[in-house]
């Protein structure tokens, strides 16, 4: 991924962060007819490897499964965050081109499959993790336990000890200080998916840097 240093996140922290709080993510592999990609939720298990370890499943039934199973190569996980297409009439003097401000992780490791007894408590670990945002969420208990296990054999566990991470947060460092201030003003006034959001991060990543001419 192209990434100038200056919209490179401040640390490792913040991308580990990114992921948490953006865990949906498409998945990339090589195969011998072409890329496959899948899209699915992959969660982050900070406890394991030297950068943390991607943690998943997929449909046996999709065909990107039996690559998965198999690949001697290392597979690409991408996760987006908020992202905006910038107009040229929010900066102050309308004399900036239009662009768009995003925000992105891609993950690179080798894929490790998991046995059903750890795919069992990811598929746990990850239900609870998506109920707790909703109000009164379920629980697997809810259900007979049979109702998870028999499903189990349709769908292939994995995880992806991350062995190169980037981050690219692209929100108008390289442009002047009050321009892209002027950008996170009016994302805050929008009422899009992440706006707010990616006004906070605009702000967050311009507001107490300096132009190189001033």
């Amino acid at each position: 991924m192209f990434v100038r240093p200056c919209w490179k996140p401040h640390s490792e922290e913040e991308i580990y962060e990114f992921i948490e709080k953006h865990p949906w993510a498409l998945l990339i592999s090589n195969g011998q007819s072409g890329p496959y990609a899948t899209n699915l939720p992959l969660l982050l298990d900070r406890s394991k490897g030297k950068k943390g370890t991607l943690v998943g499943h997929i449909a046996r039934a999709n065909t990107h499964a039996d690559l998965i199973g198999s690949a001697s190569e290392p597979t690409l996980a991408v996760f987006h965050g908020p992202h905006s297409y910038v107009t040229s009439s929010w900066y102050p003097n309308r004399d900036m081109p239009p662009t768009y401000y995003y925000t992105a992780v891609h993950c690179y490791g080798y894929v490790q499959l998991q046995d059903e007894k750890e795919l069992h408590r990811w598929i746990e670990i990850l239900t609870e993790r998506m109920e707790s945002a909703i109000e009164n969420g379920w629980k697997t208990s809810e259900i007979e336990e049979s109702a998870i296990t028999r499903r189990l054999k349709a769908i292939l566990g994995f995880e992806i000890p991350i062995n190169r991470l980037e981050g690219k947060f692209k929100v108008g460092q390289d442009e002047p200080v009050m321009d892209a201030l002027f950008v996170a003003h009016h994302l805050a006034l929008r009422n899009g998916d992440g706006d707010k959001v990616l006004s906070e991060i605009t702000r967050k990543n311009n507001v107490t840097r300096r132009d190189p001419n001033k």
